[in-house]
């Protein structure tokens, strides 16, 4: 959910931590990585194109292309 009502937006892992899970972000635990591959799977996998991406350094985001925007146009 926090994906969508930000998509568009780079979201860091500490943000999403605090944001899903009110926790502080630890680096040395892959949680948000389990969560993410565990998201990418439901709606990704098997799907074109791919609407979550890993921006290297940064964080994860969500992109929907403007033709998904308006279905039908």
């Amino acid at each position: 959910e926090l994906l969508l009502r930000r998509r568009g937006e780079v979201l860091s892992k500490s943000l999403i931590a605090s944001q899903v899970w009110d926790m502080n972000f630890d680096s040395d635990t892959n949680v948000i990585e389990v969560a993410i591959r565990r998201l990418r799977s439901k709606i990704d996998d098997g799907f074109s194109p791919r609407l979550i991406q890993t921006v290297r350094g940064m964080g994860y985001v969500l992109e929907i292309p403007s033709s998904y925007d308006h279905p039908g146009s």
